[in-house]
């Protein structure tokens, strides 16, 4: 396994894994018509947008040249609630991470957490966070093995679903940094 930044390259890499990180991660949470409808061609507009801010980066993981899972970071876009706006702990955000399901306990999910963390620490943050669908049971487990606290919630509108998502955090990004 090994973990490449994303260039513009890999747009259409990222759109797919998106698109099918979605459909594992939020069928049951999430209006199936929904999930039905997504669009790897809008996902890879989307991405064209995403990779040309410089305030978001992402990179891809890569088993036997395969692209099984991608991870997306940057400044933080979503505060926590209460979070101070003059002093805030979380200045960095992990804004979306996905692995293929059969790629699933592999370490490929740590191993692009440390990689978007080492990144982060090089731009100067300490403290992260992200949020995730409370219903992604898979998922929250995951973050909790890795220390995340949660520190926050609100609801959020998934095509014609509401849906409670969960805001993890950690003070000092250094913790998940794998060498």
């Amino acid at each position: 396994m090994y973990i490449a930044p994303a260039t513009e390259n890999e747009i259409s890499i990222l759109a797919v894994l998106h698109v099918e990180g979605w459909h594992s991660a939020y069928e049951g949470a999430v209006d199936q018509a929904y999930l039905d409808t997504l669009s790897v061609h809008e996902r890879e507009e989307g991405w064209e947008k995403w990779l040309a801010n410089p305030d978001i980066n992402a990179a891809i993981a890569y088993v036997d040249d395969h692209p099984v899972g991608f991870v997306s970071y940057g400044k933080v876009e979503t505060m926590p609630p209460g979070q101070s706006n003059i002093r805030p702990q979380y200045t960095s955000e992990i804004l979306a991470l996905y692995v293929l399901p059969d790629y699933f306990k592999q370490g490929i999910g740590k191993a692009l957490m440390s990689y978007a963390c080492e990144k982060l620490k090089e731009d100067r943050h300490q403290g992260m966070c992200l949020w995730v669908l409370d219903k992604n049971k898979n998922a929250c487990g995951f973050y909790e093995k890795l220390g995340g606290q949660r520190i926050g919630k609100h609801m959020i509108e998934i095509g014609p679903s509401k849906v409670k998502e969960v805001c993890y955090g950690w003070r000092d990004i250094k913790t998940l940094i794998v060498k």
